[in-house]
């Protein structure tokens, strides 16, 4: 399953990742660096005309994408970047550093969209220059700092604004793509603050929720078939630690919350419910170090797969480069050596001299790994695809599928927060979990009885004044009385 993929920093070895069993490569394609002026027809060799406009062809950008084509690996463009003259009409733009200013929305909808739209035609397969599969538009729009429509630094934002100016841009783009790509898609970009208790629009560094954007977003782009890219840092970009308690932000180690919600939130709109991680990555300098990224890149991935309708996963990034300092993410030092982490992500998906088996999750594809476990002073049970919380010790476990198939039904994990006997998550068939917090899909289990699978139960046991909910393949609930059966799964070799 190739879903894995990253952002390649124009490595010189491009068969060093496709032979690592790289899917996808995400690329920036800036505007500003393809109109960083008007120009009309004609059009110089380097150039392209398109639209009645002329755009500068990187030969470098242009070769690359050609190559990883032709090499079968799908390319992820994230279209971003405003040119000087295409932003003096947002004289309020504030940017938070030098640089920034690129993050300046547009004028002028149309212009990004003609910008958009050239990268579509020249890249759609046809043509000799390869292809761009994916759009994602603009990048992390639900941060100020990265869309800024002309406040935040002590401006307050109109939330009503901020969403419509990126409506407007994707709207225009989404058109212009489909033109020349009927299949392309075409992705929302998000960072990692989702609950709505991040609806900050007057702050100085202004933010909205994820919910409340994509919420109010829906509205406003029609029929459009869109889909989400996100970005699930670790609650501190600095750090290597993620957690199944990482509301309200939705990080590598609660994805499913992200995924549970846009199916419940949009039951109607099945494009909605596939997520693409287009962006993140383990930091491996201070306070983290190298150590701790190589087992925080895998446990990241187990979390991936172990999440239905994640479709990739694009590794952020290949090789550290010194202007993020000091966030290191790279596989590879800024002198391009190898870090641990490097043999860990290039080895989770394939096998060869020295790994003779899959890893981080690989190993269990096409299913999920539903673990019980339990943990705290009382014992309460943690039933999930995704890692536990710390502390906790497994007890048992079983395989769903990944993907759905006939005869199967999606099983959710529910989250009870901590009433003084700790924290507990169980399993349901319902999405809205009944009114505990829904924490996602894990896997879809079978409605019936097949070949090679057992039974698994919905039980509750009492603690002092707490109840504990937990999942068993006994129908006595391991002595607690009879269970509510949830359909059927298969018992791991």
């Amino acid at each position: 399953m190739d879903m894995k993929g990253i952002q390649p920093d124009f490595w010189p070895n491009k068969q060093e990742l496709v032979d690592h069993h790289t899917g996808t490569v995400a690329m920036n394609l800036v505007w500003a660096h393809w109109e960083p002026q008007v120009k009309t027809p004609p059009c110089s060799g380097a150039e392209q005309e398109y639209s009645g406009r002329c755009y500068v062809i990187s030969s470098a950008v242009d070769d690359a994408i050609a190559d990883w084509t032709s090499r079968g690996v799908e390319v992820t463009a994230v279209l971003y970047g405003v040119p000087p003259w295409a932003r003096t009409g947002n004289p309020n733009c504030s940017p938070i550093a030098q640089g920034f200013e690129i993050f300046c929305t547009p004028d002028d909808a149309n212009e990004y969209g003609r910008f958009v739209g050239m990268v579509a035609s020249r890249y759609d397969g046809l043509k000799g220059h390869g292809r761009v599969a994916d759009f994602v538009i603009h990048n992390e729009v639900n941060a100020n700092a990265w869309f800024d429509i002309g406040c935040g630094q002590g401006t307050p934002c109109d939330t009503h604004t901020w969403i419509q100016t990126y409506a407007d841009s994707y709207n225009v783009a989404y058109d212009e793509i489909k033109q020349h790509q009927s299949e392309a898609r075409v992705l929302f970009s998000f960072e990692h603050h989702f609950d709505t208790v991040f609806d900050q629009p007057s702050d100085t560094n202004a933010m909205l929720s994820v919910k409340t954007f994509i919420t109010q977003l829906d509205g406003l782009v029609g029929n459009r078939r869109w889909q989400v890219a996100y970005h699930p840092y670790a609650p501190s970009l600095l750090s290597a630690e993620f957690s199944p308690l990482d509301l309200p932000r939705v990080t590598y180690g609660n994805l499913g919350v992200l995924l549970g919600w846009l199916r419940t939130t949009f039951p109607n709109d099945a494009c909605a419910w596939t997520v693409q991680l287009t962006e993140s990555g383990i930091n491996s300098g201070a306070p983290s170090s190298e150590a701790a990224q190589g087992p925080a890149v895998c446990d990241s991935l187990r979390n991936v797969l172990a999440t239905p309708g994640i479709t990739n996963y694009l590794y952020h990034r290949m090789q550290d480069v010194a202007s993020e300092a000091p966030l290191v993410l790279g596989l590879h030092r800024e002198n391009g050596s190898a870090k641990p982490a490097w043999e860990v992500w290039a080895w989770a998906n394939h096998t060869g001299p020295g790994h003779p088996s899959l890893s981080c999750g690989f190993e269990h594809l096409p299913y999920t790994r539903l673990a019980s476990s339990h943990g705290g002073w009382a014992g309460l049970h943690w039933a999930s695809s995704r890692l536990a919380p710390s502390g906790f010790v497994e007890d048992a476990a079983w395989y769903l599928l990944r993907a759905e198939e006939p005869g199967t039904e999606l099983l959710f994990e529910c989250f009870v927060p901590d009433a003084g006997a700790g924290v507990n998550a169980f399993s349901s068939t319902d999405p809205l979990c009944a009114g505990a917090t829904s924490m996602g899909p894990v896997g879809y289990l079978w409605t019936s009885q097949v070949t090679d699978t057992v039974p698994l139960y919905h039980c509750t046991r009492t603690v002092a004044v707490w109840t504990d909910t937990f999942v068993s393949a006994d129908a006595n609930c391991e002595g607690n009385g009879n269970g509510t059966l949830l359909g059927y799964v298969r018992p791991i070799p």
